[in-house]
C-alpha cells in the first residue's frame, strides 16, 4: 500500500494544501477576528462593527493555535516521511484534533448573535450554530473510526503476509 511515485506527488501537494488552509486560519483567527462582526452603517456613511464574539473566543484561541501548530508540524513531517502506517495515524490524529476543536467551540461558545438586528435570527444563528459544530465532531469522529478500521486492517494483512 505504499505511494507510487505519482500517488506521492497527489499527497506532497495535499499536505502543502493542509499546511496552507492551516495557516490561513490561524492567520484569520488570531489577526482578523475583530471582522467576525455585523456591520452597521451609519447616516454619515460610517462603519461600526458590533462583534459578535465574546471574550469566551480568548479561552477557546490558544486551543485553536494549538491545533493549528500540531497540524501543520505533522502535515510537514508527513511531506518527508512516507509511510502507510504513520500517514494513517496522524490522519486519525488530525480527526481527534478536529473533534476537540469541535466541541470546545461549542462548550465555549464565543459568539454572541444579539447584535444582529432580526429577532428571528437571533433565536435560531446560535442553534444552527451548536448543531453544526457537534455535526462536525461527529463527522470527525466518524471519520477517525474508520480510518483506524482501515489501519487495523491494513496492519492485520502486513503481519499474516
Amino acid at each position: 500500500m505504499e505511494s507510487s511515485p505519482r500517488s506521492r506527488e497527489g499527497e506532497t501537494a495535499s499536505h502543502i494544501a493542509i499546511i496552507l488552509v492551516t495557516l490561513a486560519q490561524f492567520i484569520f483567527f488570531t489577526g482578523f477576528h475583530k471582522y467576525i462582526a455585523w456591520p452597521i452603517t451609519g447616516p454619515d456613511g460610517s462603519v461600526t462593527r458590533l462583534s459578535m464574539l465574546t471574550d469566551n473566543y480568548f479561552t477557546w484561541l490558544p486551543i485553536m493555535i494549538t491545533a493549528s501548530i500540531l497540524v501543520i508540524l505533522a502535515s510537514i513531517v508527513m511531506i518527508f516521511h512516507d509511510e502507510y502506517r504513520f500517514r494513517r495515524t496522524i490522519q486519525i490524529g488530525f480527526n481527534i484534533i478536529g473533534i476537540a476543536v469541535s466541541i470546545s467551540l461549542v462548550s465555549i461558545f464565543p459568539f454572541d448573535f444579539s447584535v444582529i438586528p432580526n429577532a428571528t435570527a437571533v433565536d435560531v444563528v446560535p442553534i444552527v450554530v451548536t448543531v453544526f459544530f457537534i455535526l462536525l465532531a461527529v463527522f470527525y469522529g466518524v471519520t477517525a473510526l474508520v480510518m483506524f478500521g482501515k489501519l487495523r486492517s491494513y496492519a492485520a494483512k502486513q503481519d499474516s503476509g
